[in-house]
């Protein structure tokens, strides 16, 4: 991968819904971005402030596809460009004054932002399986207290599972399985093998009987946590996440599931879903007193076994974009341990 710093990746800034006949206001890596649509329905992001007197746009209107700044009434269309200012007579020449505008785009029901001062290098990440046939879809919008490392270690760190959702998604077990952990340049996966299906509730409503279980756990640069539970060609359950940093210690999460369960998947959605909901509720609970332990005690003071298996991958991964005039090649790896539940 070439050397690219983290604003030069697409972060969903909001869900498609949101974005109606209204301006929203969002928050992206302490960036203050507005979203409005134009007459034709294109979603469009610009730097939230009136090149005039630095009013928040995103407490305007949408006028024939323009954003009216509230203050003195100035129009922008969705290049940044001003196009409209009311007080000057109609002979008068408009200034050549423009907001920033940012890339954007609309996929899988989300509108996505690029940061960057250079033109985007690729799409948008694509969730997998996102409201294909066969499969049922669900959304959550969860904010956590933390960091973007912070949450993606949380979504992809096994062993925490059997305390902070203990009974819910796994009960503790005293039997060693392998974790294969590869990485690559631009993602970190890790195949459990020999994992035993778990007593908890999920396992018991969803689990097939007599089914094997194939557990993937992948990071994807710069902030995706994709988990597979995979029991079989017609029960395959995937939890996708892409954090965007809403500012240093806040994250917004965008949770995908998608998963496929024979004919009973719209029916398995009305316990599936509200049993999910919980347990991320729990990974917020716990993430919150983490981060005030932080705050109280000065910053990240971890320390790692060989278990942590994603964390300090993460850390390495995300540190070499954020220093792009000096990356650090990353060799193709394998590496196996053995780890309980």
């Amino acid at each position: 991968m070439d050397p690219m710093s983290l604003n030069d990746f697409w972060y969903i800034a909001a869900p498609s819904s949101e974005i109606r006949k209204r301006p929203v206001a969002r928050r992206l890596m302490n960036e203050r971005v507005v979203l409005f649509r134009d007459a034709d329905g294109r979603a469009h992001a610009l730097e939230d402030r009136c090149a005039h007197r630095n009013m928040a746009l995103s407490r305007g209107t949408v006028v024939d596809g323009r954003i009216e700044c509230p203050y003195h009434g100035w129009r922008y269309e969705g290049g940044g460009t001003c196009v409209h200012v009311p007080s000057l007579g109609a002979s008068a020449r408009l200034p050549r004054l423009c907001v920033r505008a940012f890339a954007t785009r609309e996929s899988d029901g989300y509108i996505w932002v690029h940061l960057g001062a250079s033109a985007p290098a690729g799409e948008p990440f694509r969730f997998p399986h996102c409201n294909e046939r066969g499969w049922t879809t669900f959304r959550m919008k969860t904010r956590f207290a933390g960091t973007v490392e912070h949450c993606l270690e949380n979504f992809l760190d096994c062993p925490h599972t059997a305390y902070v959702h203990s009974g819910w998604f796994r009960t503790r077990d005293t039997r060693e399985l392998r974790a294969v952990t590869r990485e690559r340049d631009h993602e970190v996966e890790i195949e459990f093998q020999g994992e035993p299906i778990n007593k908890s509730l999920a396992f018991r409503l969803f689990a097939p009987v007599g089914a094997t279980l194939r557990h993937t756990d992948r990071f994807i640069m710069p902030n995706v946590s994709r988990v597979d539970y995979d029991f079989g060609p017609s029960h395959h359950f995937i939890i996708t996440s892409q954090c965007t940093p809403v500012s240093d210690d806040e994250t917004e999460v965008y949770t995908v599931i998608s998963y496929r369960f024979g004919r009973l998947g719209a029916l398995v959605r009305l316990v599936f879903e509200p049993m999910c909901r919980r347990i991320i509720r729990q990974d917020v609970d716990i993430m919150r007193v983490q981060a005030e332990q932080l705050r109280h005690f000065g910053g990240p003071q971890f320390r790692h076994v060989e278990t942590d298996l994603v964390g300090l991958r993460i850390q390495a991964m995300r540190r070499r974009a954020m220093h792009p005039d000096t990356p650090t090649p990353v060799r193709d790896s394998e590496r196996e341990i053995r780890i309980r539940f």
